[in-house]
């Protein structure tokens, strides 16, 4: 009986350590997966900042192209017209000579 009573308490002192392992390796896989989730999450949530970031700089790069594009128009239509205001006061000083 002593024997039985023995092997009894070993085998469920066996089973307990088995799943107690079992345990522990699934605390461990849950720690895992939990901790990749949150650098997976941090990670989409810094590409994403830094992605509404370029594309904020992106939009004022091109605004600035645009506005020295627009810039530039209007200095060469001034410069057209200042040309020909020197032309016509020229022409004004000839015929007044």
């Amino acid at each position: 009986m002593y024997l039985f009573a023995t092997f009894s308490i070993d085998y469920f002192h066996s089973l307990y350590i088995k799943q107690n392992k079992v345990m522990q390796v699934t605390i461990g896989l849950i720690e895992l997966i939990i901790s990749i989730v949150v650098l997976l999450s941090t990670g989409v949530g810094v590409w994403t900042n830094l992605q509404t970031k370029v594309t904020k700089l992106s939009s004022r790069v091109y605004h600035l192209e645009q506005s020295d594009n627009e810039l530039k128009t209007i200095l060469a239509d001034i410069s057209t017209k200042l040309h020909k205001i020197e032309l016509l006061l020229a022409a004004n000083q000839i015929k007044e000579k």
